[in-house]
């Protein structure tokens, strides 16, 4: 440098001068574009709408759910047991006159009792329903049987008195007199959510239509009955409602399924 007279020297740090100020002007302009590209991600992430999750509201159980349990189309509580302790349970504390109980006719059904405390005329359709509850819930979904047979008998016709030489054991219990039996009952549950009452309804189709608008109808099937769960939840969140995969598990039929429609 000192080799150079002083124009030179003065030409040289002119021309420095000006690269360094081409890349100030440069680094302003990546920093204009930055905060261009900045803006525009605020403004989508204000625009994108934001899913809320409706929680799970905490109620107290009512003494029912203890039990598989579903409300049909006129509002009749029908009640099933979930194993041998929970059938006794049923048959002895809830059974009583003017109910009506139901059994499928295939080994491993549950105690299903259509509850009428008001002494109501029961409409057919409510009794198929309770029929298709008992059936639902019985060894035949498991087994991939899509129908089956079920009977009905009244108060009075159910009792633990067994003949000469004979037991009973927990659970079972002895049916006498006349049964009244729907035949080929089709294996097919609904799934819904009740915006009046705020929770899960499931059951019978005909039923859960009446006090859900959008439901899901299963069928017995090869899916895994978790993995049904949760895909399940996971519609149900797209819609806003939390279900939890425990209370689906403990409301769906007793082996793997498959879900066919939506209605």
């Amino acid at each position: 440098m000192f080799d150079l007279s002083a124009g030179k020297n003065a030409e040289n740090k002119y021309k420095g001068r000006n690269r360094y100020l081409e890349k100030i002007k440069g680094i302003d302009k990546a920093v204009m574009i930055t905060n261009k590209k900045m803006s525009a991600i605020d403004k989508a992430k204000e625009k994108k709408p934001k899913l809320e999750i409706r929680k799970k509201e905490e109620k107290s159980k009512e003494w029912f759910e203890k039990f598989k349990w579903f409300y049909t189309s006129s509002g009749f509580l029908v009640i099933a047991g979930r194993d041998a302790k929970n059938n006794e349970q049923l048959v002895k504390k809830h059974f009583s006159e003017n109910d009506i109980y139901f059994h499928a006719d295939i080994h491993g059904a549950p105690h299903t009792i259509l509850l009428n405390p008001g002494k109501k005329e029961i409409p057919e359709q409510d009794r198929e329903e309770a029929a298709n509850f008992a059936a639902i819930h019985s060894s035949a979904w498991k087994s991939g049987t899509y129908s089956v047979d079920v009977y009905s008998v009244g108060y009075g016709q159910v009792t633990k008195t067994a003949g000469s030489g004979e037991s009973v054991g927990t659970g079972a219990f002895v049916i006498r007199g006349k049964r009244d039996y729907y035949k080929k009952i089709n294996l097919e549950f609904g799934v819904g959510y009740s915006q009046e009452k705020k929770q899960l309804v499931t059951g019978p189709l005909s039923s859960v239509n009446a006090h859900s608008k959008q439901n899901y109808t299963l069928v017995p099937g090869t899916v895994k009955k978790s993995d049904i769960c949760k895909t399940l939840k996971d519609r149900f969140i797209k819609k806003e409602i939390y279900i939890s995969v425990d209370d689906l598990m403990n409301a769906l039929p007793p082996g793997d399924c498959e879900i066919v429609s939506l209605k």
